[in-house]
């Protein structure tokens, strides 16, 4: 007889997402091969623990709603107790009875709420680039607006070496004036 069940789980913190979304196909696999259906999959992301577990005080917590038998859930619940990745677990019996109907219709929203998510992502994704871009180019713009400033910087230190050079030429022009004072003399 088929059942709606929810089941949270809590694998290790410093698993990468990788190895994370590896273990939830491998259970959600699990019950899809016994004839289960999934409803719905949550990633509730990373957790402070509310008491240390085997030393840790943080864990990522997933929850898999689906309807399956009896048989379904003692088979993942074995799975859970193999894996070292998993810190603890609970499955709760939501129902005893399922209208497969509904069951569908609530699959199809959800999966329809997670393309929308999917799109609503994507364009925050393309807003960033998009941000970024305009970021750059206004570096850009500081980074060629100095060397503007600097051109302009140059030609007033052009206009001081031409004065150094006119005082140099006078101080050379006294010192051959002292010069040839001294060979008049």
């Amino acid at each position: 007889m088929l059942r709606r069940y929810e089941t949270i789980f809590i694998t290790l913190s410093d698993l990468k997402s990788d190895e994370t979304n590896s273990l939830v196909d491998r259970y959600t696999g699990i019950i899809t091969n016994f004839d289960g259906k999934i409803i719905k999959v949550e990633n509730w992301g990373k957790r402070r623990l509310a008491y240390p577990i085997e030393k840790r005080q943080e864990g990522v917590y997933t929850r898999i709603d689906f309807v399956a038998t009896n048989e379904v859930v003692i088979e993942v619940e074995r799975n859970f107790k193999i894996d070292d990745n998993v810190l603890r677990f609970q499955t709760v019996k939501l129902s005893d009875t399922v209208d497969m109907e509904a069951i569908e219709r609530e699959i199809a929203d959800t999966l329809k709420q997670e393309e929308e998510r999917k799109q609503e992502e994507q364009k925050r994704e393309e807003q960033r680039i998009e941000a970024r871009k305009k970021e750059a180019q206004k570096k850009e713009a500081v980074i060629s607006e100095p060397a503007v400033s600097e051109s302009v910087d140059e030609e007033p230190e052009s206009q001081k070496v031409e004065p150094e050079s006119e005082s140099v030429e006078q101080e050379t022009s006294s010192v051959e004036k002292d010069e040839q004072k001294a060979e008049e003399e």
